[in-house]
């Protein structure tokens, strides 16, 4: 027997041939004698473990028709409805088809020629099958090229039917000829008759195809040239897919309204999503359970056209919908991969139109063109608070590596780890230093102006960090040049000498509210409360003059808080900032979060305004001080010097000339807080007091009333307990009754078989006494008889 390379090929689950050029190969001696390594069925349904999420298994199939090798321009995903019954799911494309033994390594475990092919996802040569065996039982494919067409089962319904111990594919390849326009398909392999019609009577029995002519028939569905075509049938039980609810579309089920969502009040609908880290379980996701939002969204930029049960997939680049304050960051490579993964990251921000009114924040994460990540959240977005809740974002990051079901990343590499901080550095670049929707946290959405003096500011130091030629005069900034900046600042300080001493006294208003919104504890005020949101939903039940800094900053915009001959204006902003506090410290606990960050804010709040008024308190604006609830038994230590770190301005930059040492800072706060409380109690004894008489009132009325439920509370239970006694003594007296009656009846029982045997005892005494008389007679008659008898 010759043992050489053929004999091998054709004995093996795989070319040798083809590996041969890639290979050392063994030698012959030890190549005759090596045993072959099987693949058990198990395998399959083990290896389509790895998704999760339906559509993830069937973005595999999409993949490869996406990837260059494939050639496709189009591709089509169709579901319909099969002989028996059941529901298909088709993917067919236009490509370039595949050979024989390029369809057998499709079919097989871990080849794959794609590993770092420029703008190809794929690399692990497990895609089909993990994603086909996750969706279906079974999987049928036609594919064909130039003068050749080949088809394939791979069917779990057939190997546990047969229980075999190896992945074992039906296989058939066919010769196209066209013979007066009319295309032939002539058997090619197997040669062997036999082992075809064994092959294909397994394909009759296993599938919807019961000839020959109904599986070429399928084939030739396949309308151009060349291309392939999948058929996923006998779907998983059970049922995942809503085939009928959009004719356009392959839904989730679990995005349908349940009987008790009927009775919900809420005005968010349930819908089938996965986890996300930070995002609401009743947030509306439509990617989540609509195949054509999640295929809208599935390629950055689509190398092919797709249609979904007849209807063309209009792509949404998710970067256009960034449109208002959209932002391009430079393009990032992190430092220590190989030189074949080395690619920049990009990071697009922005806002979707209108800002503020979505829930959705995120940023969806692509590698090689593939989305990988939808709306992951990092930084400030993971946080209970109210920054960054609605900034969108697009990264690029080809250099990172997904897991195999492509909807995450390795996150053990420091590759991920350097993605990661870089994408939380430019949140917050952009949050605090580029974009004007948002202004540290204030919700409203609208877009507000900055102080022209801010705007120089942040102007300049941009021009100053441009490395661009161009004349000062034609740098634009946020829609304003540098000059026009200088020009507006100058006229603005020459109107501030012509207004009142009292219009001047709203002009630091900006400064105090601006320090207020900037602290690290003014998440909760920054904008309206969402009862919905948070879950309080009485809130408005029990707070009637709702307030917020995000409110309060748009009001002055408007102009409200303008001091026009009268201190109407400061007094209703300093009205306004105090009500934000009293709404907080009303409805929420002593010791609560919420309840500490408002005493640590009315501090600032009262500290600044005393700087700000000074002795000359005409307008009694240091009446009402709020001092007296934020001592400094109340505030957690950690925050007493929240202040004393350095400053932040709108661009982002720390302010050096607000930086002190610990000890300095400690010293000056302290300074500046018993400054603020001596003034604040010497000019204001009497509200003061007023208002620690009626929070002691308030506390002695609410103990009261606490006393009074406590009391009906023990009255209640003192009551319930008696009860309780009472019915548990009547119980037990009538179970002593029934016992007793028991016992009685037991006894007469027992009284009557006593005399019943002892009668039946005296009945046996006379009997045994009959019987030893009549022994006694019988004796008697033996002897006499014996006597007569001669010896």
């Amino acid at each position: 027997m010759d043992h050489g390379i053929p004999d091998i090929a054709v004995n093996s689950t795989f070319s040798a041939l083809e590996r041969g050029s890639k290979f050392v190969a063994a030698p012959e001696p030890a190549r005759s004698v090596l045993q072959h390594s099987k693949s058990h069925p198990r395998m399959l349904d083990s290896n389509a473990t790895s998704h999760v999420w339906p559509f993830g298994a069937l973005a595999e199939l999409l993949d490869n028709a996406q990837d260059s090798e494939c050639g496709a321009t189009k591709v089509d995903v169709d579901a319909y409805e099969v002989d028996d019954g059941g529901m298909a799911i088709t993917v067919q494309d236009d490509g370039i088809g595949m050979t024989r033994t390029n369809l057998h390594c499709m079919l097989s475990f871990g080849f794959s020629s794609k590993e770092h092919v420029q703008g190809n996802v794929g690399r692990f040569g497990i895609g089909f099958k993990s994603g086909s065996m996750r969706l279906a039982d079974d999987a049928l494919i036609l594919t064909r090229q130039v003068g050749q067409a080949s088809a394939a089962l791979l069917s779990t319904t057939f190997l546990r039917h047969i229980d075999a111990d190896d992945i074992l594919i039906p296989m058939f390849t066919w010769r196209i000829q066209t013979v007066n326009g009319q295309e032939s398909y002539t058997a090619y392999e197997p040669i062997d008759t036999a082992v075809w019609e064994q092959n294909m009577g397994i394909v009759e029995r296993y599938t919807f195809f019961k000839s020959e002519f109904a599986l070429l028939a399928e084939l030739k569905k396949i309308s151009s040239p060349t291309g392939t075509r999948i058929i996923l049938f006998n779907l998983k039980q059970p049922i995942e897919f809503d085939f009928e609810g959009d004719p356009r579309d392959i839904r989730m089920r679990g995005h349908e309204k349940d009987v008790d969502e009927l009775t919900r009040t809420s005005s968010r609908k349930p819908a089938f999503q996965q986890y996300r880290a930070g995002q609401q379980m009743t947030l509306d996701v439509p990617e989540d359970y609509s195949l054509r939002s999640y295929m809208e969204i599935l390629y950055l930029r689509p190398a092919v056209a797709f249609t979904l049960r007849g209807e063309p997939i209009s792509p949404r680049c998710p970067i256009q919908r960034l449109e208002v304050e959209y932002y391009r960051f430079e393009p990032y490579t992190p430092k220590g991969i190989s030189d074949v993964r080395s690619s920049p990251i990009v990071v697009h921000v922005g806002y979707q139109n209108p800002p503020g009114k979505t829930k959705h924040c995120g940023f969806h994460i692509y590698n090689k063109n593939r989305l990988i990540r939808m709306y992951q959240r990092f930084g400030a977005q993971l946080q209970v608070n109210t920054m960054m809740k609605d900034m969108l974002g697009v990264v690029e990051a080809d250099c990172l590596e997904p897991t195999h079901n492509k909807q995450a990343f390795n996150t053990t590499e420091i590759v991920y780890a350097k993605c990661k901080k870089h994408i939380e550095k430019c949140m917050n670049e952009y949050y605090f230093g580029m974009q004007n929707v948002r202004l540290a946290g204030i919700g409203s959405g609208k877009k507000r102006a900055l102080p022209a003096k801010s705007k120089l500011q942040a102007a300049t130091r941009k021009v100053a960090s441009s490395k661009s030629g161009k004349s000062k005069r034609t740098t634009t900034v946020d829609n304003f040049t540098v000059v026009d900046l200088h020009d507006q600042t100058t006229k603005q300080n020459r109107n501030l000498r012509s207004i009142s001493t009292a219009d001047r006294m709203s002009v630091p208003f900006p400064k105090i509210l601006r320090k207020l919104m900037t602290n690290r504890l003014s998440w909760p005020f920054n904008e309206p409360v969402d009862a919905e949101y948070w879950g309080v939903l009485d809130y408005y039940e029990v707070i009637k003059t709702p307030m917020d800094f995000g409110t309060i900053a748009t009001k002055y915009d408007r102009g409200e808080y303008r001091a026009e001959k009268s201190g109407h204006g400061p007094l209703q902003f300093v009205t306004d900032v105090r009500q934000v506090f009293y709404n907080a410290w009303t409805y929420n606990q002593p010791g609560h979060q919420v309840y500490k960050s408002a005493q640590v804010l009315a501090r600032v709040f009262e500290s600044e305004l005393s700087k700000v008024i000074g002795d000359d308190d005409k307008w009694g604006l240091l009446s009402g001080t709020t001092m007296a609830m934020t001592s400094a038994a109340h505030i957690p230590s950690e925050t007493l010097n929240a202040d004393l770190r350095p400053q932040e301005n709108s661009a982002g930059e720390k302010n050096l000339d607000s930086v002190m040492t610990f000890e300095d800072g400690i010293g000056k706060a302290n300074e500046h807080y018993l400054d603020g409380i001596n003034t604040s109690c010497r000019g204001h004894q009497e509200t003061i007091r007023g208002l620690i008489e009626t929070r002691a009132a308030q506390a002695i009325s609410k103990a009261i009333s606490l006393r009074d439920i406590a009391h009906a509370r023990l009255q209640e239970e003192r009551l319930a307990r008696e009860a309780f006694e009472a019915e548990l003594e009547a119980q037990t007296m009538e179970t002593i009754k029934i016992a007793r009656r028991q016992d009685q009846a037991r006894y007469a029982k027992l009284e009557v078989e006593r005399e019943t045997l002892l009668t039946c005892l005296a009945d046996s005494n006379n009997v045994k006494k009959m019987l030893q008389d009549k022994i006694s007679a019988l004796e008697s008659e033996i002897d006499t008889l014996r006597g007569n008898v001669p010896s």
